[in-house]
């Protein structure tokens, strides 16, 4: 499917982080940084190093004389900026690192380019934070009291090469590009919106923001880019649009894909510039534009490149795009082929089940209003096929952010609660043996917006709750059904 970024933070024992990789069908860009962010808010500056949390009993750190609070200050006698050194420097031969220990200078031997785990723990990286003021940022649209992590405005190209993140590349420095080009941060996302640099420093809160000279350094140093543009109706849209394509589209494939989207607006947007959004026939008509520009690249360079996100497709009413359409999904983590790709799932793993469950079944699936219509295809079919399985799909009205925000990774449990009671009530026949969760709309630690959990969720309606992990077969037979096979 799509690139493996090969650089995973477990590997380096960073405290609270997760395993990354681009091939995750999942959309959870940025849930996997906030508890690692939180657990230290304080900034360590570039001549500090890297602390060391934990050592592990008998673990090589432990054995080459490593102590919880020492300081690596360099490796090799270059200097450590942050966790990407250790994984960019090391040899395959001993290493040797400067350590502080309060105040005590000392030298350690340490075996590190095998990529075995050392046996540490060390503090995470601090995010470089967003100093854009962007007309349409989702983090000034957001209520207060929402999950810890959530106010975060991130612009750091290392979480963008790590996790994925999209970045303005605003402040992106001469220093920043040498490192990237030099570590070989590859792929990176990039926020581009609009190619005009006075109109995207408009949308992005500031005075002027080229972006073509940035992509073009980095498209040089060998670093492959994807892209999105944002479309706010009567400012980047149109022929404002045309253009921005007409300008991106000749730097593929350092620039490898591009995503369009339209803008999310919440219902909290007291004191913000006065936008709207996109109405069926308006999205329909940027459908043709996009459609006609893949034309254009399938002519010169024998790939569509640009792709409409799956929320635009809902929103004009079009038919989902042949998996063939999205060249090997490069941008599924951020919403772009999403529906096709859990059809093709789900047909595949209709046929590795059987025609009857032992006993008779039923599910209800939970998600937004926008992805529902899609989903009730694939449950009819699985409904349809196997006998015993009865499988219902509840849209959630979402009240937390309001009617506009249609997508299911973004809803809040109190509304689940509130749609799930409702309908239970007005549902004779409305128990089911589990309740599943979209599994966009929790992060890494199973916490949705508002801070509620499948658990708190179950508890309320008195039904088994689950997030869906992506594997069909197993949700279809039950959890139980699948440890006994």
């Amino acid at each position: 499917m799509t690139q493996l970024v090969a650089y995973q933070l477990p590997k380096l024992g960073v405290a609270g982080s997760s395993p990354v990789s681009r091939s995750n069908p999942r959309p959870r860009r940025g849930f996997a940084l906030e508890a690692a962010l939180l657990k230290n808010q304080k900034s360590r500056t570039q001549s500090e190093g890297i602390k060391v949390l934990r050592i592990q009993k008998n673990s090589r750190a432990e054995r080459a004389g490593l102590r919880a609070g020492d300081v690596l200050s360099d490796l090799d006698s270059r200097p450590l900026e942050d966790l990407l050194d250790l994984k960019f420097y090391p040899s395959d031969s001993v290493s040797a690192l400067a350590v502080d220990r309060g105040g005590r200078k000392l030298k350690v031997r340490l075996q590190l380019g095998d990529g075995a785990d050392p046996g540490w723990e060390l503090e995470p990286m601090q995010m470089r934070t967003c100093h854009c003021n962007c007309i349409f940022c989702f983090v000034h649209q957001l209520p207060e009291d929402l999950r810890p992590g959530l106010s975060i405005k991130d612009e750091d190209y290392r979480f963008s090469f790590l996790f994925g993140n999209y970045l303005t590349l605003v402040g992106f420095t001469s220093r920043d590009l040498e490192r990237v080009v030099r570590m070989r941060l590859s792929p990176l996302y990039v926020s581009i919106h609009a190619t005009d640099p006075i109109l995207r420093g408009r949308l992005l809160g500031v005075k002027r923001a080229p972006i073509l000279p940035t992509l073009e350094k980095l498209i040089h140093g060998g670093i492959a880019l994807h892209g999105q543009i944002v479309v706010v109706r009567g400012w980047n849209d149109g022929e404002t649009l045309e253009k921005s394509l007409n300008d991106l589209g000749p730097l593929y494939p350092g620039l490898a894909s591009l995503a369009v989207a339209p803008v999310g607006l919440t219902r909290h947007r007291q004191r913000l510039t006065e936008l709207r959004g996109m109405n069926a026939e308006e999205a329909k008509e940027m459908l043709l534009q996009i459609e006609g520009f893949q034309e254009r690249m399938i002519n010169d360079f024998g790939r569509r490149w640009v792709y409409p996100a799956d929320e635009l497709l809902l929103l004009a009413q079009a038919p989902i795009p042949a998996e063939e359409a999205y060249e090997g999904y490069p941008q599924l983590e951020n919403g772009v082929g999403l529906c096709r790709y859990y059809s093709e799932q789900a047909e595949m793993a209709l046929k590795q089940l059987v025609l009857a469950l032992p006993e008779k079944r039923r599910i209800l699936w939970i998600t937004g209003s926008s992805a529902s219509a899609n989903l009730q295809n694939i449950a009819a079919a699985f409904s349809n096929k196997i006998r015993n399985l009865e499988i219902k799909v509840l849209a959630v009205h979402n009240e937390l952010l309001g009617d506009s925000v249609t997508v299911a990774g973004l809803l809040g449990g109190q509304d689940i609660v509130a749609a799930l009671q409702k309908y239970l009530s007005q549902n004779a026949d409305g128990s089911f043996d589990a309740v599943f969760l979209p599994p966009d709309c929790v992060n890494h630690d199973g916490v949705l917006l508002d801070d509620w959990t499948a658990d708190r969720i179950g508890q309320q309606i008195g039904m088994p709750v689950e997030v869906f992990d992506g594997d069909w077969v197993g949700m279809i037979r039950g959890r139980e059904a699948e440890a006994a096979r």
